[in-house]
């Protein structure tokens, strides 16, 4: 008897094999998510140099820090909805080439309120490429090793940012400040022609338009080499509009609560992350520590987050996220607290600490992209990381801006860092009340659209 082997669209990438296709896909996306990173955290490593250069009062680089985080917060709102419309690929290439560009350019800045306004313009790319890259990495990546995949892309972030902390360190010495925004410009446009290459656009974008259909079965046939399989996934999957979710679904069947705690809870961590990001060089170097030193500090903070991020996955794999994450968020208060009260400590005593904070917040932080792409639909996963980016971007906006403030008003180095325990604290609060709002995802949603 003649066996049904129609399988759907869906099926063929939830069950495929960890293969080449995948492996390339999540190497060019993880370059792409390190360059990100790297040209994000830019400006914090060329602060001191700025503030001795240009004579700039430290309250000045709030609006500064805040003008490229403002860029984001658009870019992972419009690019990210665009990208539902339009396909994904275009929208990774445009952002790198935006970024890539606006960063070179910043290295020609003569005043801070020209810096700010290449800042803000690059900003516009970076927000747009991350939601991008992960709903791509996502859609690919077989259903089992999903959340392991987003991770390890995400991971391109604080990396990018180590190697370029690390790198601003010995080149800002010797060849300025202008240096590092070269360097940062000029790595993402190098990058353009394997994402041209090895970039694929979303399977289900080009399945809902029948003139793209060759190019879907090129896909397909690297994703599953059985041919007889992947001509049957044409008959067995829908073609239907791949169109912009409004953002109003991402409240609907039982995601209202689920969806606000989010968005909070990505607003809260990243206003941490960033005011930390932003203010450790520039605190450190008020507390005594050498310029190289405080740059050291911001690596730190990114190279805890690559390692306490792996655990904390690692934790969350056997015993769930929540619990995981709410424990490093307390844990985390902690930590900023103690370098807060011990910050006329020795470089070693502080930069170690700085290490702890970076494994709880930022691993913890770390994790949150594979929570924002696994409970939500494919076909509203892309709208729900970027919208969910782009508000929490607030928080990246806040956070630096907060921080320039708080320094006019008169808070001492260590008083700023115990400020920051705060928003920890709210962070853990807030995954313990997300752990009981939970949205259910049935294996229909997580591959179709909805029903008209």
């Amino acid at each position: 008897m003649a066996t049904d082997r129609r399988l759907s669209l869906p099926a063929i990438l939830d069950n495929s094999r960890l293969g080449p296709f995948q492996i390339g896909l999540m190497t060019v996306c993880f370059l792409i998510v390190a360059l990100d990173g790297f040209d994000t955290q830019s400006v914090a490593f060329v602060a001191p140099a700025l503030r001795e250069s240009w004579r700039i009062a430290p309250e000045m680089f709030g609006p500064l820090f805040g003008a490229g985080l403002l860029g984001t917060l658009v870019g992972s709102i419009a690019l990210g909805s665009l990208a539902d419309r339009f396909g994904r690929k275009p929208m990774v290439i445009f952002s790198t080439l935006l970024f890539g560009v606006m960063t070179l350019i910043c290295g020609t800045a003569g005043s801070i309120e020209q810096l700010g306004l290449y800042r803000l313009l690059a900003g516009l790319g970076l927000g747009g490429a991350i939601p991008n890259v992960l709903a791509l990495v996502s859609e690919y990546s077989p259903r089992r090793v999903r959340s392991t995949a987003i991770v390890v892309t995400f991971a391109g972030f604080p990396i990018g940012a180590v190697a370029g902390g690390m790198a601003s360190a010995h080149i800002i010495p010797a060849y300025g400040w202008q240096s590092v925004f070269i360097a940062g410009g000029v790595m993402p446009l190098l990058l353009l022609p394997a994402i041209a290459l090895w970039v694929p656009e979303s399977a289900r974008f080009l399945a809902a338009r029948r003139d793209r259909e060759p190019q879907l079965r090129k896909i397909l046939q690297r994703v599953d080499a059985a041919q007889d399989a992947v001509s049957l996934a044409q008959a067995g999957s829908p073609r239907e509009a791949f169109r912009s979710i409004p953002v109003r679904q991402l409240f609907t069947q039982g995601r209202f609560n689920w969806t606000v705690l989010l968005w909070l809870l990505t607003f809260t961590t990243l206003l941490l992350g960033y005011f930390l990001v932003n203010w450790t060089p520039l605190l450190l170097v008020d507390a005594g520590l050498q310029h190289k030193q405080a740059i050291m500090g911001v690596v730190a903070l990114n190279l805890g987050g690559i390692i306490g991020g792996f655990i904390i996955g690692r934790i969350s794999d056997r015993r769930g996220p929540f619990l995981a994450l709410a424990t490093a968020f307390f844990a985390g208060a902690v930590s900023v607290a103690a370098v807060g009260l011990m910050i006329d400590s020795t470089a070693p005593v502080l930069l170690t600490l700085i290490f702890f904070v970076g494994c709880c917040v930022f691993g913890a932080q770390l994790n949150l992209s594979a929570i924002s792409a696994n409970y939500y639909p494919v076909y509203m996963r892309s709208t729900g990381i970027g919208w969910n980016m782009g508000i929490g971007r607030f928080g990246s906006v806040v956070g630096p801006t907060v921080g320039g403030a708080l320094i006019a008003f008169g808070l001492t180095r260590g008083q700023m860092f115990l400020s920051a325990a705060g928003p920890a604290i709210l962070a853990g609060v807030l995954v313990m009340l997300m752990s009981l709002n939970v949205p259910v995802v049935d294996d229909r949603e997580r591959g179709s659209s909805p029903t008209p």
